[in-house]
């Protein structure tokens, strides 16, 4: 079992560190410079890369775990105790942990049907034997899973004045409940044909329910610790029984080569792209046909007559894939709209308690949520597919980057600010409704921030595209430095949420950021698009 988690590690950073070495190669003027061609047979330096991200892969597991409880426990059980002391906290802590690790958890974060790029290459390229592969990650997954948990509780549990048995405890009654879980999963599978995980339908629901079941029971004031059933001796040795029982039973399972080609059919780069093209290409005609009248109206009207160049390209580009582009939009705008109904309607019946509460303090999450909210990659994935990909690979199209990167913009700013407006309207309204202390200075400056932040998605994400050009004629995107730029910025926007800045603290830094990047971005999509907006 060590010697084929050793081959599937190997297998996951020597595919890592070729693409890395790849697109590193591809960076104008230094990339080349950087690195020499001879590091692909440089074995070598894989293994030594191999033992780095072992080590770093510990690390990470540790640290995943103290952000979780960190803020889906810790500073939800800080706000709603006396925040002068988190002693006897412990009930809230577990009557949090109970539905989103025990419950929730167990439904969207089951990993043995879960598809995986490592999990085709081991199984259907290099021929590793499904079971041995199953065994292997499985066995590593729950072994760092119960470690690294039970080292974040030894440190959050006595914070709230538990003891160091009911930290172990809790990370063994999870874990232990986990392999059930798993063992669920596959079982229902082999019966039904059924893989849970890929319902998206159930999966938000779970989640969704698993929130309103950690949170909404103490906002409502709930003083009953049924969460202590985590500490429970009889109800821990119970569950205990029955994940070793699991354990075993996956262990002699015979059937793991269904489940695995189950998983890796969907995403199977080799044997189904036939497939996925023809599906996209389906999805395209009849995108297409109910466009038809419509785009001979707009042409007649002279809408698009009266554009030239790439101007009268990209008019009717985003006529004809109408219906494409907005579906993101008005999926956005419909959630913040019934977000927003139903804050209203909750905050103004329970007539919660705000005191210390305002839209000022509650600015510090916008970054985190406007970055979800835009439809920067969408948007980009639309015109590679339907547009771009073609035109590639004429140099005539890439010299003027520049000039079709002002045109999209444009589009993508104005479709991001109008989500962006729905949701400051939708917040005023909730914090209306919740009785808050609303001054104008403050709603001028959430509108601002909201409305700036939309305008600086919409610039990463097409500057991202137009200079990192992460997507390839699979239907996938590989290139590891675009995914580097994406966590960079999504892990930049938790830090206010650190730093608890003031509000106009924050607009005006997200308003020099934006100026920043633009000007910035603009330049190197002059300089350097013709070269790296380009199909890989």
């Amino acid at each position: 079992m060590v010697s084929t988690y050793r081959i599937l590690l190997a297998i996951q950073v020597s595919s890592f560190v070729n693409r890395l070495i790849y697109y590193i190669r591809r960076i104008p003027w230094i990339g080349k410079l950087l690195l020499p061609d001879t590091l692909y047979a440089r074995t070598g330096l894989k293994k030594a890369a191999s033992i780095a991200v072992f080590i770093l892969g510990l690390f990470w597991a540790i640290a995943n775990k103290f952000i979780y409880l960190g803020f889906v426990a810790l500073y939800p059980v800080y706000e709603l105790s006396d925040k002068g002391s988190l002693n006897d906290s412990l009930p809230l802590f577990l009557n949090i942990l109970l539905p989103l690790s025990f419950g929730m958890g167990c439904i969207w974060n089951a990993r043995v049907l879960e598809t995986k790029r490592d999990k085709y290459i081991a199984v259907k390229l290099m021929r590793v034997r499904a079971d041995r592969y199953m065994k292997a990650t499985l066995t590593y997954r729950y072994v760092l899973f119960f470690i690294s948990f039970l080292i974040a509780l030894l440190v959050f549990i006595p914070l709230f004045g538990g003891t160091s048995l009911e930290a172990l405890l809790v990370a063994l009654s999870i874990t232990m409940w986990r392999l059930v879980c798993e063992y669920g999963h596959l079982k229902l599978f082999e019966r039904t044909g059924i893989v849970l995980i890929k319902n998206n339908a159930i999966v938000w629901l779970s989640i969704a329910a698993g929130g309103i079941a950690a949170y909404v029971p103490a906002l409502l004031g709930n003083t009953h610790a049924y969460g202590s059933i985590l500490v429970s001796l009889p109800a821990v040795a119970v569950v205990t029984v029955l994940g070793v029982a699991a354990a075993v039973l996956m262990f002699r399972y015979k059937l793991y080569l269904r489940a695995v080609n189950a998983a890796t059919k969907r995403d199977d780069p080799l044997l189904n792209l036939g497939k996925m093209i023809s599906d996209a290409q389906r999805a395209d005609v009849e995108s297409k046909a109910g466009d038809f009248d419509t785009e001979t109206v707009v042409l007649q009207n002279g809408k698009a007559s009266r554009r030239q160049g790439h101007d009268f390209l990209n008019e009717l580009f985003f006529t004809r894939h109408r219906r494409l582009i907005r579906k993101p939009l008005l999926a956005r705008l419909a959630i913040i709209g019934g977000a927003g109904a139903v804050g209203s309607v909750v905050m103004a019946s329970l007539g919660l308690e705000t005191e210390g509460w305002s839209l000022a303090v509650a600015a510090v999450f916008l970054p985190v949520l406007m970055f979800q909210l835009t439809v920067g990659d969408r948007l980009c994935r639309a015109l590679f597919y339907n547009c771009d990909m073609p035109l590639m690979r004429y140099s005539f199209y890439r010299e003027a980057a520049w000039r079709h990167f002002r045109i999209r913009l444009l589009r993508l700013c104005g479709m991001n600010l109008i989500t962006g407006a729905a949701l400051a309207a939708a917040s005023t309204i909730v914090a209306f409704a919740a009785g808050m202390s609303l001054s104008t200075n403050e709603l001028l400056l959430l509108w601002a921030l909201i409305l700036i932040l939309s305008l600086l998605f919409s610039v990463h994400h097409l500057a991202l595209y137009y200079l990192l050009q992460p997507y390839t004629t699979e239907m996938n995107s590989k290139n590891p430095l675009f995914f580097g730029a994406i966590m960079v910025v999504s892990a930049a926007c938790w830090i206010p949420i650190i730093l608890q800045p003031s509000l106009l603290s924050m607009t005006v830094g997200a308003a020099i950021v934006l100026v920043v990047y633009l000007l910035v971005a603009g330049i190197l999509v002059r300089r350097i698009g013709p070269r790296t907006f380009r199909v890989k």
